[in-house]
């Protein structure tokens, strides 16, 4: 039998089985193995270590990327060189059906199925998380950092948060919410070393020089992190409260509405937002919301996410907590979102080892339901599992209680609509100079709205781009950059009109099926991971390099006035079939009446033709 521990979190209550553990966790030094004397350096790489014990030892960590602070596993663990591994372990035989031609061989696993390792597991998150926080408050207090931006010449004074919000607002760089960025001092040396190294910081190719490199990263819209870069894991604090996510998915979870509060630092500017968030109010701008048990998301709560919740998990969530009031579903909330991240049953409390046989378990089982309220109704869970949480943020949206509604309801059941104000194709105002002299726009702001793919969202100014594409990851689960990474120019102008295209006509633009309702293609792209890049040859053909929309801001920010359609602008790819686009000139009938401007025009045209037979 497995022998039990008692693993306490406060300071100086752990059992013998901690002593080889020294609790540094900013420490990165090198450890033993736990069977021999080989040294590894787990924290900056630990595949060799495990490929070594599978090889040497047949032994098998499972799950070691949900490992806090993996050293300290290790010198936790190293207590197995002298016991006896069948107590502490789960042993399989590999090769052991009837008939198998090659050798069996015994394996030794440890994972979180295990009382003492899953005791072990825990106790390493809880006391990692309360050394990281207070190591971001520090941060956080220490107003007197400064240092040189990574990308121009400025000094940046006020804390490492301002260093981060100086890269958002003047150079475009999202790294997600400062707030939410922890060792941000670390993340800069790096971020800075590899743009000397002359490194894109998120496809990470090299380029021959600085010019280059800033040509390529704004053309292709590369001022991020790369997701696949396990390098930043630790710099993001959501990643420590659920050890094992990737910074990245762990960044998307952040909000518009988050990274806006933390980049305005000017009250006047703040409150002006406020009032304008007040005063004029759209649907869009809803938090989006995040399904209880799976990654559907939208903004939608009564009509969509309740109704998803409903049909998919058979989990009533407006029947459910009827009876109860604002705190109790509050922690209704927080509980459920808790089970999800640690992958354990809400009802029977076992914890798996993937998150689709937790949802295998739950629809088996019948398990999308309530266990026993001393389980759920503990203070704990007002804390939110995600930040800035849309559903919570709904739970206080409903002021008035059933009585009044069914009053309000009662009197009337005619449902009053706001009118949509029809467009008007010849409209003076659809004129891009007349309106920026109206609008008194400055002469650098020559980009038009930009509007997102799948739904009528739409920001402008000079950062409009990067709004949408929050929005897009936020709300409908689609990385326009990780899309759009490895396309040339003119297979990102094709694969936007046609995504327009299809959305236009309530069809998957991943599969084709077509639906009645818009929210109900957008449930089915998510369950179904229709989110990605779809097969070539539904986009490539060259009818899709006519804009579907037009004045279509995000063709126009693809690349920048004088960019090339080339990595290296010195060295063009030969391969690329040249296009050129003729522009449409319509002159209207009531110009060419007028005599002396119709001779103006002939008069400029034989000009024209005169000057181009000369160059030749």
């Amino acid at each position: 039998m497995p022998a039990t521990m008692e693993l306490c979190c406060s300071a100086g209550s752990y059992g013998s089985d901690c002593a080889a553990l020294d609790f540094n966790f900013d420490c990165d030094d090198a450890v033993p193995c736990i069977f021999c004397d080989e040294i590894f350096s787990v924290m900056k790489d630990e595949q060799p270590l495990l490929h070594h014990l599978s090889v040497q030892h047949k032994f098998i960590i499972g799950n070691v990327e949900q490992v806090a602070d993996l050293r300290q596993y290790i010198l936790y663990w190293g207590k197995l060189r002298s016991l006896n591994l069948q107590d502490y372990c789960v042993v399989f035989n590999t090769n052991s059906e009837p008939g198998a031609k090659a050798m069996s061989e015994t394996y030794y696993l440890l994972c979180s199925k295990l009382a003492e390792d899953n005791k072990l597991r825990m106790a390493l998150g809880q006391m990692k998380l309360k050394y990281i926080v207070e190591q971001k408050e520090k941060e956080r207090n220490d107003v007197d950092f400064s240092r040189k931006c990574i990308y121009c010449s400025q000094i940046v004074f006020g804390g490492v948060t301002n260093c981060f919000r100086h890269l958002t607002v003047h150079h475009g760089f999202s790294l997600g919410n400062p707030d939410n960025i922890v060792y941000g001092a670390q993340l800069l040396d790096i971020l800075e070393e590899k743009l000397h190294k002359l490194l894109c910081l998120f496809c990470e190719k090299t380029f021959k020089t600085h010019r280059m490199l800033r040509e390529h990263m704004r053309k292709q819209q590369h001022r991020s992190l790369n997701p696949k870069n396990k390098i930043y894991d630790k710099f993001y604090l959501r990643n420590y409260l659920r050890p094992g996510t990737p910074w990245e998915e762990a960044k998307r979870d952040l909000d518009g509405e988050s990274d806006t509060e933390s980049f305005t630092s000017d009250r006047v500017e703040r409150r002006r937002y406020d009032e304008h968030l007040w005063t004029d109010w759209r649907d869009d701008d809803t938090l989006p919301t995040t399904c209880l048990f799976c990654h559907y998301t939208t903004s939608k709560v009564r009509n969509g996410l309740f109704h998803h919740m409903k049909l998919h998990h058979k989990f009533d969530f407006e029947h459910i907590t009827k009876k109860f009031g604002f705190y109790e579903q509050v922690k209704i909330v927080n509980y459920t979102r808790s089970c999800m991240v640690e992958r354990r049953c809400m009802k029977c409390q076992v914890v798996f080892g993937t998150l689709e046989l937790l949802q295998q378990h739950l629809s088996s089982s019948n398990h999308y339901s309530l266990p026993d309220e001393r389980v759920w109704n503990l203070s704990r869970y007002h804390i939110p599992v995600i930040e800035n949480d849309g559903l919570l943020c709904h739970l206080g949206d409903d002021e008035m209680n059933d009585a009044e509604i069914a009053r309000y309801s009662s009197v009337s059941d005619v449902m009053i609509v706001p009118e949509d104000i029809s467009s008007h194709s010849n409209s003076v105002l659809n004129d891009s100079r007349l309106r920026e002299e109206i609008n008194g726009a400055e002469i650098g702001e020559m980009f038009g709205a930009v509007m997102c793919l799948f739904c009528r969202y739409t920001a402008s100014g000079d950062y409009a781009h990067t709004q949408v594409y929050s929005h897009m990851r936020a709300l409908h689960c689609f990385d326009f950059t990780e899309v759009m990474s490895d396309l040339s120019f003119y297979s990102q102008v094709k694969l936007i009109n046609y995504i327009r295209y299809k959305t236009a006509k309530s069809e998957c633009y991943f599969c084709g099926q077509v639906f009645s309702r818009m929210d109900t293609m957008e449930e089915h792209r998510v369950l179904a991971n229709h989110v990605n890049l779809p097969d070539p040859a539904l986009y490539e053909d060259v009818r899709w390099l006519r804009p579907v929309l037009e004045g279509d801001g995000l063709l126009q920010r693809l690349r920048e006035a004088g960019d090339s359609d080339d990595d290296d602008p010195d060295c063009p790819d030969s391969s690329c079939q040249g296009v050129v686009f003729t522009e449409e000139v319509h002159i209207p009938p009531s110009i060419l009446s007028n005599r002396a401007v119709l001779e103006e025009l002939l008069e400029n045209t034989a000009l024209h033709t005169t000057i181009h037979d000369t160059e030749k």
